[in-house]
């Protein structure tokens, strides 16, 4: 009888053991929180790609590569119409992150931002993530967009802006203030208006200066991704390939007491 109760034991143990490592990324990542205006994480990518908080973040080689190196994390774009995206470990609800962005190489028409609530399932493909995703472009544009499970839309299009610094090797402040279902996007201290369709399953379309069959807001109120990790992306399209973005200081705050967006750069 004691035989069995041993084995009994260690079975059940076992089990509840593959029951927790089954759940939610909370259990294995708990999510970050402070109090309203405190850091919650800072990457300044100094060092090597092992040192410190870099041992935080996806890096990678290849045509399309995630390197951490002169004080920055570079992104390399070798192919057309191609993206990626390199995320830190910790896992944010509620948060106020800002980014220093500039791409170094490639032609103006490129795309590069922050990458916000994303959840992978710990498989090495980026077909089944969720996240959202906020670029600008070295001509001069900006763009919010969600992808569910790998489907991606299009809430805001592409809309200018002279808030943007054009042209390779300017550099760019972008910052997301999320609280809850609430989002807020700012280009270098400027909070940035999206065009969003009246239709929730239409086209965003923004041309000669207005939103067409749509609304200009200033916070997006979307439930579709609840958290996730924070991370920097960068695309090409069928302009050129040789698209390179290093990014710089990634500081991460835990939104004000009252819901609104901080003084933050």
């Amino acid at each position: 009888m004691r035989r069995i109760l041993l084995l009994i034991v260690p079975a059940a143990l076992l089990l509840l053991l593959m029951l927790l490592n089954s759940t939610t990324a909370d259990w294995r990542h708990p999510i970050f929180e402070a109090a309203p205006g405190e850091a919650l994480y800072v990457a300044t990518f100094s060092g090597g790609p092992e040192d410190d908080f870099n041992r935080d973040w996806d890096q990678f080689g290849g045509r399309l590569s995630s390197v951490i190196a002169d004080g920055a994390l570079v992104i390399r774009l070798d192919d057309l119409e191609a993206g990626t995206f390199s995320s830190a470990a910790p896992i944010f609800r509620d948060f106020d992150v800002t980014v220093q962005a500039k791409a170094s190489a490639g032609p103006e028409d490129n795309g590069f931002g922050i990458v916000f609530r994303l959840q992978d399932r710990d498989n090495g493909s980026p077909a089944d993530d969720s996240y959202y995703l906020f670029l600008i472009s070295s001509d001069g544009y900006y763009q919010v967009s969600r992808v569910v499970q790998g489907v991606s839309a299009e809430i805001s299009t592409w809309i200018d802006s002279p808030v943007i610094q054009t042209g390779i090797g300017a550099e760019n402040t972008l910052r997301v203030h999320a609280q809850g279902t609430e989002f807020s996007f700012f280009i270098n201290g400027e909070q940035m208006p999206l065009c969003l369709s009246n239709n929730p399953d239409g086209v965003s379309t923004y041309f000669a200066g207005e939103c067409v069959d749509g609304s200009m807001v200033e916070v997006l109120r979307d439930d579709g991704i609840a958290y996730g990790r924070i991370g920097v992306g960068a695309r090409s399209f069928m302009t050129d390939s040789g698209v390179v973005v290093a990014f710089d200081n990634l500081v991460v705050l835990s939104p004000g007491a009252d819901g609104q967006p901080g003084q933050g750069t």
